[in-house]
């Protein structure tokens, strides 16, 4: 439905079927595309939109203030005086999760944006007809800084996302801003997420996590969503892969993550999915900490032997050479090494 009846629809509705929930930072050269892809929604049901800027220091909170204004309905804007991210507060546990409304949660952040009016029609439609889905998911578009606009997944049908392409990573099955879930698995979130925002800052992986534990995960291949990458330098795509203490930070998080939820109830297939993942993300982390002889020890030892040859030259030579490797470690700014 247009904009005019989305709000009317709003008003005259018993409750909200959907909560957008919209993080914002310093998205001013993005929020208004972001804002516009949520009102163009065409949908036979109310929806809101949660918006929430953080301190920016740009013109995001103007810009917000105007749609707030415009779609009165629809919108809801929060506003902070202070960066919660800086204060390693977490928005969506604060603002988001006592506010939303919704039967079903929906996830976008500020600089992303959804590319298809009909979105969120289909994944309620599914859910609604699928009471054993715990998701709703699609396939999306990544928008690149410095090089074309690519499919983000392999078009290969719609079909069921397994625990195991999850367990390795959110990168390997969807995109956030595709994610359309039942309130219940948003809004309570497990102590293996809490861990992953605690510890690495990131809380998508644990979402996608819980999500697949929960019911099954649907996947729809139409790109309903638009991912940028690296286009905003406050956004942590920006930096995951440059900045060492960013990235460290990420795995070891990722690593307490895993470990945590090992206490919970899973299948032996999952336990072993988990183990495996936990032991590639130690290995990953050893190699950021330059503790080249422990990478070729077990029980790394398969997964070195595993990798590119390339890889496994280069870890000899820092071997054979461990003072230029220290040297070089601390010219690029990668801290302590072994």
């Amino acid at each position: 439905m247009n904009a005019d009846r989305a709000q009317q629809n709003m008003v005259d509705a018993p409750e909200c079927k959907v909560s957008v929930l919209c993080a914002t930072f310093n998205h001013e050269d993005y929020l208004r595309q972001t804002l516009d892809s949520f009102v163009a929604q065409k949908t036979d049901f109310p929806f809101e939109v949660l918006v929430n800027d953080d301190a920016s220091t740009d013109h995001t909170a103007e810009i917000l203030r105007e749609y707030a204004d415009r779609y009165p309905d629809i919108i809801r804007p929060f506003y902070q005086d202070e960066n919660l991210y800086s204060r390693r507060m977490n928005v969506y546990d604060l603002v988001f999760f006592p506010a939303a409304r919704g039967k079903y949660i929906a996830l976008c952040e500020g600089d992303d944006y959804w590319n298809d009016p009909e979105k969120l029609q289909r994944q309620t439609d599914w859910l609604d007809a699928h009471p054993d889905y715990s998701a709703c998911v699609h396939n999306s578009i990544g928008k690149f800084s410095d090089q074309p606009d690519r499919v983000l997944f392999a078009q290969d049908g719609d079909r069921d996302i397994p625990f195991e392409q999850v367990i390795n990573g959110m990168s390997h099955a969807y995109h956030t801003s595709s994610i359309l879930a039942r309130r219940e698995f948003i809004l309570n979130p497990p102590d293996y997420r809490n861990v992953a925002y605690e510890k690495g800052y990131f809380t998508d992986y644990a979402i996608g996590v819980r999500l697949c534990l929960e019911g099954k995960v649907r996947f729809l291949d139409r790109c309903m969503s638009v991912y940028r990458i690296g286009s905003n330098p406050s956004a942590w795509s920006k930096g995951v892969g440059q900045e060492y203490s960013k990235l460290t930070r990420f795995v070891s998080g990722e690593i307490a993550m895993l470990e945590t939820l090992k206490s919970h109830e899973l299948t032996p297939e999952q336990k072993a999915a988990v183990d495996r993942v936990i032991l590639e993300r130690e290995y990953e982390l050893l190699y950021l900490q330059g503790r080249v002889e422990e990478m070729v020890k077990p029980p790394y030892d398969q997964i070195h032997r595993s990798m590119g040859t390339g890889h496994i030259v280069s870890t000899q030579l820092k071997r054979m050479f461990p003072r230029l490797h220290r040297l070089y470690r601390k010219n690029r700014g990668y801290g302590d090494s072994e």
